[in-house]
């Protein structure tokens, strides 16, 4: 990479951070002019009180509201279809997403179909960019710390058939609400979890093919508060400061992925999501380490100068640094308590062809520092499972 190369940077919209922002949500719309929001989120969100903490900061501003609570972990083409005609069917002039990636991407498949008139499946692989149609005012409150949803441009959600990704400019949330005190109930498992997600997404972005100067630095800042503050947030849940680190590492892998896309890692993720029941976080833990130690035959000088940056190394020899970064990385992934091959996260050896030929479809895997050929990607399936 070179800085005179070509890119192109587009920010996100308003962010609001800190501990009791929520609170202040209902005038941020009343002074908007803003009148009736429609809440996507799901039942553990509404469960743990959260939802009714975001309603009330709501009803003291005036702001009328309603809720879709459908929300499943794994966001369903259903579930997009179902909040989709809860809008229409309604009088709102803002759209609220609270809690994890789940809520957030549903939110965002809603807007797809709102904005295109077609389902959501319609706009994978087609940019939603542009619209006839009036794109309304999109909040993001996310309740979870890893997924990045709340400011990028993607949406992950699963059809029948399959686990797909829809992305466009006009899906990126207007306005993104990250207040650290809505992550406080967030239990261990998805505290690792989410928070790895976040990691993945920033060394994905820093190391992939893709040219982004701005957003490497971003990507490095990201990585850097993952490693600083994830195992504090898993292991001391009430630590607020260790939060509030891991919601900015999460905001700014998203961004990042909004920039320069993922990499393999994620490439290889999303197949193995399509075919089997499992968490997200854990996935990308099980991959981890083959996708690394395939990419730094041919990227050790890029993961080296992470590993410098960060300062987990003052080596000069990029073996040594590589190495540096990758112990860094599994320290963070052994959170997760992942399943250590693919066969434990109930896949079959099988399986592998279709796997490969979902994720020769992925741009994930077409960002890859190292290009991915379908019969490498097959190799390392093998050595997953």
């Amino acid at each position: 990479m070179t800085l005179s190369a070509t890119f192109t940077l587009n920010w996100p919209g308003d962010a609001l951070f800190g501990a009791g922002r929520v609170d202040q949500l209902g005038d941020v719309l009343a002074t908007r002019g803003q009148n009736a929001a429609l809440i996507v989120t799901d039942a553990g969100v509404e469960a743990a009180g959260l939802l009714g903490r975001v309603t009330s900061a709501l009803d003291r501003a005036g702001v009328a509201h309603d809720a879709y609570t459908g929300v499943n972990p794994n966001p369903t083409t259903a579930n997009v279809r179902e909040a989709r005609e809860m809008w229409q069917a309604g009088s709102y002039d803002a759209l609220i997403a609270l809690g994890g990636g789940s809520s957030i991407d549903t939110a965002k498949g809603a807007m797809a179909e709102i904005l295109t008139g077609e389902e959501a499946f319609a706009s994978f692989q087609r940019d939603v960019d542009k619209s006839d149609r009036a794109v309304p005012p999109f909040y993001a409150l996310p309740t979870t710390s890893g997924t990045g949803s709340e400011c990028s441009l993607g949406a992950v959600l699963k059809s029948p058939e399959r686990k797909f990704v829809i992305r466009g400019r006009l899906l990126q949330p207007t306005t993104v609400v990250m207040d650290p005190e809505l992550t406080l109930s967030l239990p261990r498992g998805m505290t690792a979890c989410t928070g790895f997600d976040a990691f993945a997404h920033a060394i994905g972005a820093f190391t992939n093919n893709q040219v982004n100067p701005i957003a490497d630095e971003l990507a490095l800042a990201s990585m850097r508060l993952s490693i600083q503050h994830l195992r504090t947030a898993v292991e001391e849940p009430s630590n607020l400061d260790a939060r509030a680190g891991v919601m900015m590492s999460s905001y700014l892998g998203g961004f990042c992925i909004g920039q320069k896309g993922v990499d393999g890692i994620h490439g290889l993720c999303t197949p193995v999501e399509s075919v089997a029941s499992t968490v997200h976080g854990q996935v990308l833990s099980t991959l981890l380490p083959h996708v690394l130690r395939y990419n730094f035959e041919t990227l050790s000088g890029r993961y080296a100068l992470a590993a410098r940056r960060l300062g987990l190394t003052a080596s000069d020899d990029d073996r040594e640094a590589c190495e540096a970064i990758y112990d860094a990385a599994l320290d963070l992934a052994s959170l997760t308590e992942a399943p250590a091959t693919l066969a434990d996260h109930g896949l079959e050896r099988s399986q592998i062809p279709r796997l490969t030929e979902m994720a020769l479809l992925s741009q994930a895997t077409q960002r890859n520092g190292r290009d991915m050929p379908a019969e490498n990607i097959t190799k390392l399936y093998e050595a997953m499972i």
